[in-house]
């Protein structure tokens, strides 16, 4: 029993350790490029690097796609048909932000010169498109391999990033072009690798179901949503200023460390399973799953993360090692980290409002709550009170959780009790699995 009960959990302490390991590279590369580039410099980087998390959540929602289709489709055929259409709109969507970009940089409405706002733009699109690949590994439940993408390409861009910058000097033009080297090289090799598993797949159907590759729904939901978690760094940086959006940038990415490190793995784990279950209207394995992933994540990542709010003043100090910053990040940390720690919750009714592709209510959540925040950051980035915009933030991860959580008791019914749920967690295991009800004639 033992056995097989670890081969089963292996997967997600694989992605755990990818977690982790993503986790502590950026933790370890952050403090070293504060320290050798200007403060004005590193605000910059700081940007660049937020508007390249900005950029994988806003890809018009082709990763949702991929995730919710990769699950239910019938043939490797299908799913390399749904990805080759995801790419070229992809490609299609990143040529006109070039150009728009390139534009403004020659206007002076960008304050970078030319070439960096290219290199910029070249580093978002293979980041983007690195990620669709990474997500369709994992709908194969292919976790180790995708595990060891991330890691790999996040080795890569920030190690040659690093390397540039303390042999050519710490200007955000070699930054980004050290960005581009390494995700250039990895998606390369990550790209091929997907793509041979066409020489071993059986007959497939010559007409594979078709999916819609993206909506206006999916769409705007991604958006909004994009919008919220980056463009707060972009806010301040334009209202404030770079020097103010280092320490908000390094306290920021360190209370997400529950919702992208510590529960996004379980979740990662859990959704091609869940999502078959849902699709196949299995209530009792639904139930089964939602409830695991209920307790993984209350002890994963929520309590941890409100330790790790607590635990601040003594954590920064040996992560930053005396660097000027530190004060500013404690106080930004101690006020975000409870907030996004319990908005971690969200992952689960999330899973269950894509499998129901109920986009349009999310994309109205989503735009509405990211409205209110963006709005206050605003406001005050331009009275220059970052707490504030702590405060802003952490109501806003909590919340988020809570509206995605009535949504979805809403509209599916094996969510929709708590006490059902808990109920399979104590007396089934999600292994077992529900006979699939009989067709009807």
């Amino acid at each position: 029993m033992l056995p097989a009960t670890v081969r089963r959990l292996l997967p997600m302490a694989v992605l755990y350790g990818g977690r982790i390991g993503v986790a502590a590279l950026g933790l370890v590369v952050l403090p070293w490029l504060s320290r050798v580039m200007s403060p004005a410099q590193f605000g910059l980087a700081a940007t660049i690097i937020a508007l390249q998390t900005l950029a994988v959540v806003l890809d018009l929602g082709l990763s949702i796609t991929i995730a919710r289709e990769f699950p239910v489709l019938g043939s490797e055929c299908a799913r390399r048909a749904l990805m080759q259409r995801s790419e070229r709109v992809l490609l299609k969507l990143y040529l006109a932000v070039t150009a728009g970009a390139t534009a403004l940089a020659a206007t002076g409405l960008l304050p970078v010169p030319v070439p960096v706002a290219l290199l910029t733009c070249v580093s978002l699109l293979l980041i983007v498109w690195q990620n669709l690949v990474v997500i369709g590994y994992i709908a194969r439940q292919r976790f180790v391999v995708s595990t060891l993408v991330q890691f790999t390409s996040l080795l890569l861009r920030h190690s040659i990033s690093l390397v540039a910058v303390l042999a050519l000097g710490g200007t955000v033009a070699v930054f980004v072009a050290g960005q581009v080297a390494g995700a250039a090289l990895m998606l390369a090799v990550s790209r091929f690798a997907f793509a041979r598993r066409r020489r071993t797949d059986p007959a497939t159907p010559a007409r594979p179901r078709a999916v819609q590759v993206t909506s206006v729904a999916v769409m705007v939901y991604s958006i909004a949503g994009a919008c919220a978690m980056q463009l707060d760094k972009v806010l301040l940086s334009a209202l404030a200023s770079p020097v103010d959006t280092g320490p908000y940038f390094l306290a920021s990415t360190l209370s997400l460390v529950p919702i992208t490190f510590l529960a996004s793995p379980a979740s990662q784990f859990v959704q091609p399973r869940l999502i078959a279950a849902l699709d196949a209207r299995r209530t009792m394995d639904a139930q089964r799953w939602i409830a695991r992933l209920v307790l993984a994540i209350l002890l994963l990542a929520v309590l941890p993360g409100i330790a790790l709010g607590f635990a601040a003043p003594w954590l920064v100090p040996l992560w930053l090692q005396g660097s000027p910053q530190q004060a500013a990040v404690i106080r930004y940390v101690t006020l975000l980290m409870p907030g996004a720690a319990i908005g971690a919750l969200g992952l689960i009714p999330a899973i269950v409002l894509v499998t129901r592709r109920d986009y349009r209510a999310m994309a109205a959540m989503s735009c509405m709550m990211a409205v209110a925040v963006l709005s206050a950051t605003a406001w005050l980035a331009a009275h220059d009170a970052i707490t504030g915009v702590c405060i802003a933030y952490a109501l806003y991860h909590a919340l988020a959780a809570a509206v995605l959580w009535w949504r979805a008791a809403r509209i599916e019914p094996c969510f929709a009790n708590p006490f059902a749920i808990a109920g399979c967690l104590a007396n089934g295991s999600a292994d077992q699995p529900e006979p699939a009800p009989a067709p009807q004639p």
